[in-house]
């Protein structure tokens, strides 16, 4: 639509008004970007700087300057990229035009981080969102939809000024190419938690709904986690619902429910049926599953490639984020069904691999407390890993704390045997008979 209203707007407007022409050559730049067709935004970027100077106007100067930077660094040109930036912002700052200081100070942001350049990236965004605090600076002059989301994405999971953020993203209805699924405090259309308790949120308020009413559309939710969200065969989510039903039966009710599960959610695209298989739409939904495997996919690579302290650092926290995250095991409390067992079990096991690898990691720093804090945090989710027990013995013992120790092991022993009716394994015991002796 750009495009035929920029060849519309070629052929009617006046050649003897210089203005119209800048127009034109900044709205064909801004077009060509977001094409990705550099060598049309190069063209039509230097005509409009030309317009601009015999227009002798500081302000289309200065957006020249900086739509200029913006094709110079879509070209690798990151020097010439800030000479532009530094030029723009200097017009801003001489006729005190804060819209356009604004839009140096996030384009600022934006080249840092993709330059890798973290610290100076989150400085420049904090200073651009206190001035769009202030102001509320809508329009965007270098309109890049995905840009900005991402941009908006880092200041979120960095903490700086959310509400202004979630202000930006609403306005501009923004939904980023990658779903952020890392950044919990995206204002998702609807967030659904299942780890330790079961809940939906949409657009940031909780859903009321009558179990009783509402159960098979929600169990259809359940499963359809479960079974991973994403393509999930309507055969499969129908065995696990209705086992007993045969295939006409089975599809009459499938159909009937995700009617049903629409009309709760009530968020058009965030259920996609296509070609018999359902999925959830990651561009609308934030599921704490999805959330927390991602954050420990990220945790494992980074671990994997070590390569220098500041990896470990990151991996350290992006583990405490997940554990953060996990509350309990898949729909605990809830009725067993067969379908949720491997999920259940797969992410238990992940969340007592986080915990362990943490721990160590405390460990070898020497900062016991620390891994203390870890196995005691581990243990209020699963208070029958026993490997736990042992680990958080280890760390009394470490720091001189040997009563506290035996305490442990009693109420593993307890645990035990009130649950399964048998012992600690000789491997704790044997911890237990070293810590006893050293207490006498």
């Amino acid at each position: 639509m750009a495009k035929k209203s920029l060849k519309k707007m070629s052929l009617s407007f006046d050649s003897c008004n210089p203005l119209q022409i800048y127009q034109y050559h900044f709205l064909k730049t801004k077009t060509a970007l977001i094409c990705g067709d550099l060598r049309q935004a190069s063209l039509h970027v230097e005509l409009a700087l030309e317009w601009a100077i015999d227009l002798e106007s500081p302000l289309l100067l200065g957006l020249g300057c900086l739509l200029k930077a913006h094709v110079v660094h879509e070209l690798g040109e990151n020097q010439e990229a800030a000479q532009h930036l530094a030029h723009a912002f200097s017009i801003a700052c001489q006729t005190e035009n804060k819209p356009l200081k604004f839009h140096v100070l996030w384009t600022e942001a934006r080249f840092a981080f993709d330059q890798g350049k973290e610290a100076s990236g989150l400085k420049r965004l904090k200073k651009a969102l206190s001035l769009w605090k202030k102001h509320g600076y809508l329009n965007t002059f270098i309109d890049q939809p995905s840009l900005t989301a991402s941009l908006c994405a880092r200041a979120l999971d960095a903490g700086i000024e959310v509400e202004c953020v979630h202000d930006i993203i609403r306005k501009h209805n923004l939904i980023p190419d990658k779903p952020p699924l890392l950044v919990e405090n995206w204002p998702w259309a609807l967030k659904i938690f299942t780890l330790g308790r079961f809940a939906l949120v949409k657009d940031g308020r909780p859903v009321q709904f009558s179990v009783k009413a509402q159960e098979k559309p929600l169990s259809m939710l359940k499963a359809l986690i479960a079974f991973g969200g994403r393509d999930v065969r309507e055969d499969r989510i129908a065995d696990a619902l209705w086992p007993e039903a045969n295939g006409d039966m089975m599809h009459g009710s499938f159909t009937i429910t995700l009617h049903r599960l629409r009309k709760l959610i009530g968020i058009h695209n965030a259920l996609e049926f296509r070609n018999g298989r359902l999925t959830l739409n990651q561009k609308y939904c934030w599921i704490d599953v999805w959330a927390f495997e991602r954050i420990l996919g990220k945790a494992d690579r980074t671990w994997r490639k070590g390569a220098n302290r500041c990896d470990i650092t990151e991996a350290v926290e992006l583990i405490q984020k997940a554990i953060e995250i996990y509350h309990g095991s898949f729909l605990s409390g809830e009725t067993e069904k067969p379908w949720k067992i491997a999920l259940c079990e797969r992410l238990r096991s992940k969340f007592l691999r986080s915990i362990g690898r943490l721990g160590h990691h405390w460990e070898t720093s020497g900062e016991w407390g620390k891994a203390l804090e870890c196995y005691q945090r581990g243990m209020e989710v699963d208070i029958m890993a026993e490997e736990l027990y042992r680990r958080l013995m280890d760390c009394y013992h470490r720091l001189g704390r040997q009563s506290e120790a035996m305490l442990v092991y009693d109420r593993l022993k307890r645990i035990l045997s009130e649950t399964f009716g048998i012992e600690p394994s000789l491997e704790t015991k044997a911890i237990w008979k070293s810590l006893h002796y050293q207490k006498k």
